[in-house]
């Protein structure tokens, strides 16, 4: 979290907190800008929504720098809260590459418990040099 409550958070999404995506209206009014970026994992299609688990993937989404107060917004949709047994989600920081190479830190929601989802089916959208490239398609 920032020290100072004006300064923004970075923030990554990959799914439906993207912009155009279906829950990005909820928090819309809090980005203040957003940028292509991709962190290393692997996304997982559970329908209505994907998740993220770890792997040595590449994932596309978006970075956005948002007001501090968008997380308790994005908490909520995500099912992210402080006992990791009831969560969905976990909300962890990641290290994101922006298109111009450089890397910043962001928060992210990786799925809770990715023992459960490992029959569900991947968001391979393609191969890049060896390396499974996942993204959220446009629904």
């Amino acid at each position: 979290m920032p020290d100072c409550p004006d300064q923004p958070v970075r923030f990554f999404v990959y799914g439906t907190l993207m912009p155009g995506h279906g829950n990005h209206h909820r928090i819309e009014r809090h980005v203040r800008r957003g940028c292509p970026g991709k962190i290393t994992g692997i996304l997982v299609d559970l329908g209505a929504f994907p998740a993220l688990v770890p792997g040595d993937g590449i994932v596309e989404g978006v970075v956005l720098d948002i007001d501090p107060t968008a997380l308790a917004i994005t908490d909520r949709i995500e099912g992210y809260g402080p006992n990791r047994n009831d969560c969905l989600y976990i909300r962890k920081e990641v290290t994101v590459t922006l298109d111009d190479g450089t890397q910043a830190t962001a928060w992210t929601y990786e799925f809770a418990h990715p023992q459960r989802i490992t029959d569900q089916p991947r968001l391979v959208a393609k191969e890049v040099c060896g390396a499974l490239v996942y993204s959220w398609p446009a629904r």
